[in-house]
């Protein structure tokens, strides 16, 4: 191919661009049209050939073609384009006057296009909107968001689709139509490509110009949408990148008559977007930069090859066949690939294909293609994102349904069986078995609370590790010999493995926190196994210590083996589930293994067993000699001589519990129901040897009660009983002055070690 011929092939693919856009024409600096497109010689209804050399001011209007001269003469002074409106005839028309240099430099000629933009100022806005959906996330996007509901109303946005393209409050969006924003050029288009993804579920994407505050001014965007059911109702969820730029980049190219070839070259080789021409076989002819960019063939590699080269094997066959159909019957087509680069990487484009023809034959083809990858990947993470929502928000009510079972069941358990030992003439035997049973019922609600609240503690990141040497044997051995009376009450074996000699099981860890892990699995393995046998163990592997706890019980199935460690999932979640518990018991146990330098992991097989495996650092204490454990402390009674205790608790039932706790014949008891009733006793009975004091009280609360008592007697011991639980509220009280911190509800066998330790008795 000549040079000559090269040259005329790229004029008439300028032309074939300069004939589709609004109605536009060339002249001089005296009003002489020298070209014009079709659309400009069809709005007055003759042929561009009539127009050619005649003065463009004799057109119109003698008061309109002076307001024409003054624009244009400001364009040519300022060698700037010069956009303004006018009205003719009804009708409201846009300007725009470019001047166009010579090669001189000087301004010779001007390129002038026009648009009705009538539609815009009469168009009118009525919708409304639900609920803002994930507006953190959806702020994130770059560009517009929005979903719309099956009536076309807005239901969600972004700041940016508020106020840079509509530019309304929020209170007026909810009466705003999406298809509105739409310039009236696109609006049939798009409300087509709106209702074939309302009604076929099909996404659909469009390079389409956007009115900026309702118009005139409007923006160039590639909006994408795709079909969403939310709580049952179809909703278009869509996202827009503003592309003027890119588009205007386009147009310069086309601006100017003279020189056109060179500026179209430079338009492509600069370009944002992808630009491929091919012969009319589709082989490849050129490619400019951003081709080599973004796909990493350069120009050389792929000029004579087909653009085959590009596909993926994944676009649908019809999809190319409809492309085929359209290029060869002189139409444009537009779409999206999914192609591949030369490195293998997948990636999505949106495309505009047309064919370039010469005397009604086609010449060649023309591609302009764009990277919508990032546009697919955020489309499909804030659904993604939706979907998480929902089944995180399946889960909280699961959960909360569930934690309310726990607690009704229990405390029904402890109301019931305290009436009834209201009975008279109630047998011995059964009272027994009404307290155990409401001991029972209070000890599973006490769990179900620290269960809550060491979740609480882990979430809040308040969770610290007490790290001390840990005779893992002996942990084992104490919990085997703590289960083995409920193994046995349910026909299991329940068998425990050391993998170390007792001298060396020792390690550096959070005993109570391992004991915890450890408690949570066999009562887990317990809780779901109804027949044959449970072990529990551990092994040494390299530089860990392996345990596991080993059931044959219901087992797990595959798709719960990772969800059953997370917040608020349990295996069975239904109203018919056979067994009582919050579902936190696993996480906790993960967010402990793993805070102590672990992992944890499950196997197990449907219906024949589960075995639960983590691991901590096998790392002992550097010096071997470890002292022996003391034996299990009696019940101390804190009665020594003369003993004068001081309860301030404004609670009847907690401070008669601990009363019943302390009685004895040696111990006086005096009572305060509030912190200042408490420190007025201190000050008139020096008597008093200890102080039990409650924090949350009436009229003067416990911490500062503290305070002034140790003021008077610095040396008096104060335990401090809370129901507070969290580690700001135990500084708070040894802030105060507190010599120990004891939870509610309170164990007798501790108080009384307590009482012992600080009165040395």
């Amino acid at each position: 191919m000549d040079l000559d011929t090269a040259l005329e092939q790229r004029y008439n693919a300028l032309h074939v661009v300069f004939d589709t856009i609004e109605p536009a024409f060339i002249m001089d600096r005296e009003g002489t049209i020298l070209d014009a497109n079709k659309a400009f010689a069809a709005a007055f209804g003759k042929q561009v050939e009539e127009y050619l050399q005649t003065n463009a001011f004799d057109l119109l209007p003698p008061e309109v073609a002076a307001k024409r001269k003054i624009k244009i003469a400001e364009a040519l002074s300022t060698s700037k384009m010069v956009m303004y409106e006018d009205e003719r005839y009804g009708r409201f028309i846009r300007l725009s006057i470019s001047p166009i240099a010579d090669n001189d430099g000087k301004m010779t000629k001007l390129y002038i296009v026009a648009q009705d933009i009538t539609d815009l100022r009469l168009a009118e806005k009525n919708s409304k909107s639900q609920e803002t959906l994930s507006k953190a996330l959806i702020e994130a996007i770059p560009g517009a968001f929005y979903m719309v509901d099956s009536e076309g109303h807005y239901a969600v946005w972004n700041t940016f689709q508020r106020d840079v393209v509509v530019g309304k409050p929020d209170s007026e969006m909810m009466n705003t139509y999406a298809i509105d924003t739409i310039h009236p050029d696109d609006k049939a288009l798009v409300a087509e490509k709106m209702t074939n993804i309302l009604q076929h579920g099909s996404e659909e994407s469009e390079e389409v110009k956007i009115l900026i505050h309702g118009g005139p001014e409007f923006r160039w965007f590639r909006i994408s949408g795709k079909k969403i059911i939310f709580n049952g109702d179809p909703f278009i969820l869509g996202i827009g990148s503003d592309i003027t730029e890119r588009k205007k980049a386009e147009e310069k190219a086309f601006k100017s008559c003279e020189n056109q070839l060179q500026k179209l070259s430079a338009a492509i080789e600069q370009s944002p977007a992808v630009v491929i021409i091919t012969d009319p076989m589709g082989d490849i002819e050129y490619v400019n930069p951003m081709f080599t960019q973004l796909t990493g063939y350069s120009a050389e590699e792929v000029r004579g090859e087909n653009s085959r080269i590009l596909q993926s094997g994944l676009t649908p066959k019809a999809l190319y066949q409809d492309l085929w159909q359209t290029i060869l019957s002189g139409g444009i087509w537009r779409g999206e690939f999914q192609n591949k680069k030369k490195n293998g990487e997948l990636f999505w484009e949106a495309a505009v294909i047309s064919a370039i023809l010469n005397e009604g034959v086609v010449k060649n083809f023309v591609a302009v293609k764009e990277d919508i990858t990032e546009q697919k990947q955020y489309l499909n993470e804030l659904i993604a994102a939706k979907e998480n929502a929902e089944e995180s928000d399946r889960l909280k009510s699961a959960f909360l349904a569930n934690i309310s079972h726990e607690i009704r069941t229990p405390m029904n358990g402890i109301l019931g069986f305290s009436e009834l030992l209201k009975e008279p003439h109630l047998s011995g035997e059964k009272q027994t078995m009404y307290i155990e049973l409401i001991q029972q019922s209070g000890q599973r609600m006490l769990n179900l609370i620290n269960d809550l609240i060491d979740i609480s503690r882990i979430e809040a990141g308040e969770t610290t590790l007490q790290i001390s040497e840990t005779p893992v044997n002996k942990l084992l051995r104490d919990i085997n010999i703590f289960f083995k009376p409920e193994a046995d009450k349910k026909g299991l074996g329940l068998s425990c493995s050391t993998g170390l000699p007792d001298d060396e099981s020792i390690i550096q860890t959070d005993n109570s926190k391992l004991n915890q892990i450890l408690i949570n699995l066999v009562q887990n393995a317990l809780k779901f196994t109804r027949s044959g046998d449970i072990d529990v163990g551990y092994f040494r592997k390299d530089s860990m210590l392996e345990f596991y706890v080993i059931d044959s019980g219901i087992g797990i199935p595959v798709d719960m083996k990772e969800k059953i460690f997370e917040r608020f999932r349990q295996v069975d979640n239904s109203l018919t589930r056979h067994h009582e518990g919050s579902g936190l018991g696993l996480s906790i146990s993960k967010a402990y293994v793993t805070m102590l330098g672990g992992t944890i992991r499950v196997e197990s097989v449907e219906r024949r067993g589960s075995a639960f495996y983590f691991t901590l650092p096998y790392n002992p204490p550097s010096i071997s000699n470890i002292e022996p454990h003391s034996p299990v402390t009696e019940e101390h009674t804190a009665s020594a001589p003369d003993v004068t205790i001081l309860i301030a608790d404004d609670d009847m039932v907690s401070g008669l519990v601990l009363k019943m706790f302390l009685k004895s014949e040696n111990i006086t008891i005096l009572s305060a129901v509030n912190g200042k009733e408490a420190v007025e006793l201190v000050e008139k009975h020096h008597e008093i040897n200890l102080v039990l004091m409650d924090i949350k009280m009436p009229v003067m609360n416990g911490l500062e009660a503290t305070r002034l008592i140790k003021q008077l007697r610095p040396e008096l011991p104060v335990i401090t009983q809370t129901a507070f639980t969290s580690n700001e509220e135990k500084e708070k009280a040894e802030r105060a002055g507190c010599d120990r911190v004891i939870l509610k509800p309170i164990n007798k066998k501790e108080l009384l070690a307590l009482i012992s330790e600080l009165l040395d008795c």
